[in-house]
């Protein structure tokens, strides 16, 4: 192998601790939020109006409210809520900054009353902000940003841009009723646009994510959330919204990658074959607006690295989704030696770390060397 290249994970996770809504909800809202329990002989995650999310078995014995949530996270490396343990499994992967996305509070965009949505979200976000903030060279924790009423969701995308957060997710499915060619979402685009900061689209966010039960089910759900990006991309780059806010970050993560270059060139094919029925009339077709402000991670596959000459690189960013038992970590460096090989370098290192650091303002001339 090739000596450590330095990697920035676009996608990694935190588990954040169960109690965490318990324990900071206003109080009206404490007996509706995320909460611990026990059902059908599981530790639960209970949130109003969405199915229980289970974290470990209760014949596993009483171990408390952190092993539970482990226990239910498929054996989760210590560093998963500890900076100093993401800090020592990152130096040991060549990993030198990383995205950090949620893992309970990726359903905050499923929970129905707006009201304890935003309070859920404000929870969460706060937390994150006094976990990981202190270090903004290698931790870019991503803030929650539910959209069910567009005037909170700006007031806290303003709130938390002035905490010092520089990434921010919506949901990948807009609440039902909307879609994201609508103007009522202007005003966020505008905030996140003067701001910089990248809003991120994480699979499993506005709808759930298993949809199919019957026959096939299990790969059908893992497919179609890429699927559900792809449309949702389509929004953004033929409506006109990337055209109006030239600023606009978005990044669509976890949902596979392959799918770009589908809607590069169908979309393209529409906007010039079709012209006469094409609403607007875009400066650009519409690649052009998603090779500009739009970016995709990828973590071991290898279909939107065979398929950069139609995407360009500039959209395509690796991620180990540290601290998952399907990502790559412990072995990141092993998994890009593979999947990029017969790419040249300076593209190599452009997707597993340069194209991120330039969107989320990482100095890597500064960072560790990998070890």
């Amino acid at each position: 192998m090739t000596a450590k290249r330095a990697l920035v994970s676009a996608d990694n996770h935190v588990f954040e601790p169960p109690t965490l809504w318990q324990e900071r909800l206003p109080r009206e809202y404490r007996d509706r939020g995320p909460r611990l329990a026990v059902a059908d002989g599981w530790y639960v995650l209970a949130i109003e109006g969405m199915p229980d999310r289970k974290l470990s078995r209760v014949e596993r014995g009483d171990r408390g409210d952190d092993d539970a949530a482990g226990g239910g996270a498929g054996g989760l490396r210590h560093g998963g809520a500890d900076p100093d343990g993401r800090l020592a499994d990152m130096a040991a992967d060549g990993v030198v900054a990383e995205v950090i996305y949620p893992t309970f509070g990726l359903f905050i965009d499923m929970v129905p009353d707006p009201g304890l949505q935003m309070a859920c979200a404000r929870v969460y976000n706060d937390w994150l902000a006094e976990t990981f903030l202190h270090r903004p060279d290698v931790f870019i924790p991503a803030a929650v940003v539910p959209l069910r009423d567009v005037p909170s969701a700006r007031a806290e995308l303003e709130r938390v841009v002035g905490l010092g957060f520089r990434a921010a997710t919506i949901p990948t499915t807009p609440p039902e009723g909307t879609r994201y060619n609508q103007p009522v979402f202007d005003p966020l685009w505008a905030v996140a646009a003067e701001a910089g900061v990248p809003l991120s689209l994480h699979t499993g966010t506005g709808a759930l994510p298993q949809s199919e039960r019957g026959p096939g089910g299990a790969v059908i759900n893992y497919a179609k959330v890429g699927l559900l990006s792809a449309e949702t991309l389509c929004y953004f780059a033929a409506s006109g919204v990337l055209e109006r806010f030239p600023g606009l970050r978005l990044v669509f993560v976890e949902t596979g990658a392959g799918w770009l270059a589908y809607c590069c060139e169908r979309m393209d094919e529409a906007f010039e074959e079709h012209e006469a029925w094409v609403r607007p009339k875009l400066a650009m077709a519409p690649s052009e607006y998603v090779r500009r402000q739009c970016f995709v991670t990828l973590g071991a596959d290898r279909a939107p690295i065979l398929t950069r000459d139609i995407t360009g690189v500039g959209p395509l960013l690796w991620a180990s989704d540290y601290p998952h038992p399907e990502g790559t970590f412990p072995e990141s460096q092993q998994v890009v030696e593979r999947i990029f090989a017969g790419v040249p370098e300076d593209e190599v290192r452009a997707i597993v770390g340069g194209n991120a650091a330039a969107l989320y303002g990482v100095d890597l001339d500064r960072a560790p060397a990998p070890v």
